[in-house]
């Protein structure tokens, strides 16, 4: 859909380089932190952001090019904003409508079967400020796809709603996504969020797309660091490769075929154990019960000769003493290396 796009703000590049593709029925999450490009990418594929290098094209046609741009009106393209844009003085009804021709002769039956694929069974003649956080949700998405669209962008379609809805909107999201068969770019910051509802992730990092691929495959090859992290629990540990091994200050780790120069192994749960020892190299410096177990701070000796060597963390079943000595390990197929850039 989108390919070669750089964008620049100023001196400020927001975007270099960067483009992605998603099928119909495909959800492509866009991830990343705030700042790194994804609203602006998201913004250039629907028109509201002129395009100044690359191309947008939907289903072979090209939408838009340096100096040619297709009105966003006229794309067919469906947006749903971070705050969705209700019209507060408009009903449910009257804002799923907008942008449908009221002179179409199927305006009304294609009104009316959008507030029952959104569930919104009478709730036709209310006022946003008289609907949830969920079925203003389902609302504005209603109205993004009353034009029939070959695309839907969402843009932190969640970050309205509280942590504890957000959960449970997120099923009923993927449901009625999958349902309308449309090729689906939704932006996020929250690794849970990209997990749950794409079908492909991509990564980005200072206004490029990294790595691009589906959660299973994140998950058992990440070819980044952001690919290895993104998933719940995962950590970082900072060193040095020398000879094809990541010194690190809680102990070496296996780096084949990397060049000396600074690194970092990223850490997934269970990558970590730990054996009390007296004269253990690591310190215990704080315990929080997570359930079932605990989450423990550990401060290496060397970590003051390391810069970033930082402090890990380690489950343990039960709460163990502040201050007590241990020696880490490091087992088991969570644990990925890679360059420092």
């Amino acid at each position: 859909m989108l390919r070669d796009i750089s964008h620049h703000y100023g001196a400020v590049a927001a975007v270099e380089g960067a483009g992605f593709e998603a099928a119909p029925g495909e959800i492509l999450c866009l991830f990343g932190p705030s700042g790194c490009g994804k609203t602006t990418l998201l913004r250039i594929a629907a028109g509201l952001e002129r395009l100044q290098s690359g191309s947008v094209e939907l289903n072979g046609k090209v939408l838009a090019t340096p100096g040619k741009e297709t009105p966003p009106e006229r794309r067919p393209i469906g947006f749903v904003f971070q705050d969705l844009v209700l019209f507060p003085h408009m009903t449910v009804e009257k804002n799923i409508a907008f942008g449908l021709s009221a002179e179409a002769d199927d305006a009304k039956p294609r009104i009316a079967a959008q507030i029952k694929t959104m569930r919104l069974d009478g709730l036709a003649k209310r006022y946003p400020h008289e609907l949830s956080g969920g079925q203003q949700q389902r609302t504005a998405l209603a109205r993004a796809l009353i034009r029939g669209p070959k695309a839907l962008l969402l843009d932190e379609p969640f970050a309205s709603v509280d942590a504890v809805l957000r959960r449970r909107l997120r099923e009923d999201l993927r449901r009625i996504l999958k349902e309308q068969s449309v090729a689906v770019v939704l932006v996020t910051h929250d690794p849970e969020e990209a997990l749950a509802l794409g079908d492909r992730i991509a990564l980005m990092r200072d206004g490029h797309i990294v790595e691009a691929q589906t959660p299973a495959a994140l998950f058992e090859a990440p070819q980044t660091p952001e690919g290895a992290m993104i998933f719940p629990g995962s950590q970082t540990l900072y060193g040095a490769i020398e000879r094809e091994k990541l010194i690190t200050a809680f102990g070496d780790l296996e780096a084949e075929g990397l060049a000396d120069g600074p690194g970092l192994a990223v850490l997934r749960q269970g990558a970590i154990s730990t054996e009390r020892d007296p004269e253990g190299a690591c310190q215990i410096t704080d315990a929080r019960f997570v359930g079932p177990g605990w989450m423990v701070d550990l401060t290496s000796d060397l970590t003051a000769d390391l810069a970033g060597a930082g402090t890990i963390r380690v489950a343990m079943a039960q709460k163990p003493r502040i201050g007590a000595r241990v020696n880490p390990s490091f087992a088991g197929p969570g644990i990925f290396i890679y360059k420092n850039q």
